[in-house]
């Protein structure tokens, strides 16, 4: 006779807590980084806009600079469950790319201070330019990846593509 009950033991749910703790520390981590970046990304466009001293920008700067290193080492000290590997590590190079923006902008700030320098030089704003966009973009594809690894199921596939994304809009 057939039992319509399987006997033996149950898998435990290997996520549950695991995936819980995941996406909390994720979400207070990405949170602090986003608004730090989303700072940045003001008092760059203030430089370009001639709103923000160089002087002053470069104390922002350097500030931000080094709280997101702090923030990058905490991301790399987090365990993300095997199949976000991929998108997690995705994460950390953008952020890395967002920190090479801040270097850009910092660069453009250095420039202000050299000697000799004609009074129309636009090549400061060449580089807050590029500093802005890098931060800018780093931004927006990290919002895109921590959409991901919080929505993320276990079973499902791990991706933050565009085609991704607009399959589960229709759902």
């Amino acid at each position: 006779m057939v039992s319509l009950f399987r006997s033996g033991k149950r898998r435990p749910h290997s996520y549950g807590k695991e995936l819980e703790r995941y996406r909390s520390e994720l979400t207070e981590r990405t949170s602090r980084v986003d608004a730090v970046l989303a700072a940045l990304v003001d008092d760059i466009d203030a430089l370009r806009r001639r709103d923000l001293d160089a002087e002053d920008a470069m104390e922002r700067l350097g500030a931000a600079e080094d709280e997101l290193d702090a923030m990058a080492e905490e991301l790399r000290d987090m365990l993300a469950p095997e199949e976000l590997h991929p998108l997690h590590v995705e994460y950390e190079a953008n952020l890395e790319r967002a920190l090479r923006g801040i270097v850009t902008a910092e660069r453009g700030c250095g420039i202000t201070r050299l000697p000799h320098r004609p009074p129309d030089d636009e090549e400061p704003f060449t580089y807050w330019k590029r500093g802005h966009a890098n931060i800018l973009n780093a931004r927006l594809r990290m919002g895109e990846l921590v959409e991901a690894l919080v929505a993320w199921e276990p079973g499902k596939p791990a991706e933050a593509s565009v085609a991704t994304r607009l399959h589960r809009l229709e759902d």
